[in-house]
C-alpha cells in the first residue's frame, strides 16, 4: 500500500482540526475534533481497501461496522447506565468508540497491525474526547472497543491477495501462489 495514504489521512485530520480550532470553525472543541476522527477512521479503512482493490474487504468493513453499531444500539436500549453529564441513560457502551474502533480493528484484522496504528490512534482520540466531554465513562469506551473487536474478528476475513491460497490441516499449514502469464 502506498505510504502516502498512510500519512495523508491523519495529516489532513490534523490540518483540518488545527485550522478549525484556530479560526473557531465547526470543529472548535475537542469533542468535535473527536467526532471528526470518528468519520475519518472508516474513511481511512475504506481508502486502504480501495487502494488494494479489495472490494470484498470494503464490503466486510461495512458489514462489521453496521453489525457492531446495531449491537451497540441494542445494548443502549436497555438503558444500563446514565451518562456522566446526566443527559440520558444511554451511556453504555460508547457508540462513538464502537464506530471508530470497528474500522481500526478491521484494518488490523484484514491488513495487519502495521496499517492499523493510525486508525487505532484516531480511535483512541475519539474515545478520549467522549470521556473528556462527559458523554461517557471510560469503561463505556472500553466496552465499545471490546464489542467492536468481537464483531470485527468474527465477520472479517484475513486479506489474501488475488492468486494466494492458504490451507491447513492438523499437521501443517500451506501457502500457495498462482500466477498467469
Amino acid at each position: 500500500m502506498k505510504k502516502s495514504l498512510l500519512l495523508l489521512t491523519p495529516l489532513m485530520g490534523l490540518l483540518l482540526t488545527n485550522n478549525a480550532l484556530a479560526f473557531g470553525g465547526p470543529f472548535s472543541s475537542l469533542e468535535k475534533a473527536g467526532d471528526m476522527m470518528l468519520v475519518m477512521t472508516p474513511a481511512y479503512a475504506l481508502g486502504l481497501s480501495v487502494m488494494a482493490n479489495d472490494y470484498k474487504g470494503a464490503l466486510q468493513l461495512g458489514e462489521s461496522v453496521l453489525a457492531a453499531q446495531i449491537a451497540s444500539e441494542g445494548i443502549k436500549a436497555l438503558e444500563i447506565e446514565r451518562r456522566p453529564n446526566k443527559k440520558d441513560k444511554k451511556s453504555f457502551p460508547s457508540g462513538h468508540a464502537v464506530g471508530a474502533f470497528s474500522s481500526a480493528m478491521y484494518v488490523h484484522k484484514r491488513y495487519g497491525l502495521r496499517y492499523a496504528i493510525t486508525p487505532y490512534v484516531m480511535s483512541l482520540f475519539t474515545g478520549y474526547t467522549r470521556g473528556r466531554a462527559k458523554a461517557h465513562y471510560w469503561h463505556d469506551v472500553a466496552a465499545g472497543a471490546a464489542l467492536s473487536a468481537l464483531v470485527t474478528w468474527v465477520l472479517v476475513d484475513d486479506y489474501l491477495p488475488h492468486g494466494t491460497t492458504l490451507s491447513a490441516d492438523s499437521e501443517s499449514v500451506r501457502v500457495g501462489f498462482n500466477t498467469q502469464f
